[in-house]
């Protein structure tokens, strides 16, 4: 027993060691021009009865219970959350100056109790505002080791709130739905694909190319599929490139070349979340299911690459809040 405990006492002596060597701060800042002047901007950003139309989180939980005080606006007031997926907290406003910036308080209670400095900053730009969204901290000691990670995760929330707030602005509305459907069954299918790699912040212009190549084959082939994909074979946002193949089921067999290959997904047990809107915001879509992941303690089955389905044409379907996507995580 008392080698158990001294071998014990050595793990947690060299755990606290380590941690005390590492920075546990974080800094994460991301900004977008949106087309409105500052003044606009900040009228929305500024009153809290607005944030559940744009928040990158709410999005995926649109139940959470929301409480707001001070009628949403000035120093002082209070927007607090509560919700399965979204976890609890609340953020204050504690420093406004008009059209020009706000600096708020942010405090976590779930699913760990944080405390950030959270500012936004309006500047006119070419076109419009650029609207600067950041957040400093530092993670709890014994969780200082997830605060570079937290970068790029909360980074990734911060640019799909940022263009929801764009849109909003520019457009009077967001296209952008999500769906929970839980954990669903995907039956494997034979498929032709082209598999490409760039980085993460080129994925759209890539695979509108892509499917450019794919819609050209579909024709000389005389391929009418009902649905096409995306699967993600590296996917991380704590990683700046991504590898994916997009393509289309096949249900005959046709010789391949330039590029493409011909391959099999297999039929999967996986989280499912049917987005609806504009793939721009299909972020959305994947937030969602990988928080009910987590909030369900579901592991994901990382031996088979995750999926998403489109489920019509956006060139047949010419409103973007009406394109389905379906995405697939396979969990084990």
């Amino acid at each position: 027993m008392s080698i158990t405990l001294i071998v014990l006492g050595v793990l947690v002596l060299g755990l606290i060691v380590w941690l005390l060597s590492i920075d546990g701060s974080y800094h994460v800042k991301k900004s977008l021009v949106i087309g409105a002047p500052k003044e606009k901007v900040y009228e929305l950003v500024s009153d809290y009865k607005t944030w559940k139309s744009w928040s990158p989180w709410l999005c995926m939980e649109p139940v959470a219970k929301v409480s707001i005080t001070n009628d949403g606006v000035g120093v002082g007031a209070v927007n607090a959350w509560v919700g399965d997926l979204v976890g609890s907290g609340e953020i204050e406003h504690l420093e406004l100056k008009a059209n020009e910036s706000i600096q708020q308080e942010i405090r976590f209670i779930k699913p760990f109790k944080s405390k950030s400095e959270v500012y936004w900053q309006f500047n006119d730009a070419k076109g419009g505002c650029e609207l600067t969204w950041g957040m400093k901290g530092a993670m709890p000691f014994f969780l200082k080791f997830m605060a570079k990670k937290m970068e790029p995760w909360i980074g990734m929330d911060y640019e799909r709130g940022l263009k929801m707030i764009k849109d909003l602005i520019e457009k009077g509305k967001i296209d952008s739905e999500v769906s929970i459907e839980g954990v669903s069954k995907l039956d494997g299918f034979k498929y032709v694909g082209l598999k490409e790699t760039c980085p993460m912040y080129e994925v759209g212009p890539s695979m509108k190319e892509a499917f450019g190549k794919i819609n050209a084959l579909c024709e000389n082939e005389k391929i009418e599929p009902e649905i096409a994909f995306s699967i993600y074979h590296k996917f991380d946002f704590t990683d700046p490139e991504c590898t994916y193949s997009s393509g289309v089921p096949l249900e005959s067999d046709i010789e391949v070349s330039n590029g493409f290959y011909k391959s099999e997904y297999p039929t999967i047990k996986a989280v499912k979340v049917v987005f609806k809107g504009d793939y721009e915001h299909l972020g959305n879509g994947w937030a969602s299911a990988y928080s009910y992941l987590r909030y369900n303690k579901l592991k994901a089955n990382k031996k088979i690459d995750p999926i998403e389905l489109y489920l019509n044409d956006p060139t047949k379907e010419q409103d973007p809040a009406n394109w389905l996507t379906a995405i697939y995580i396979p969990v084990k």
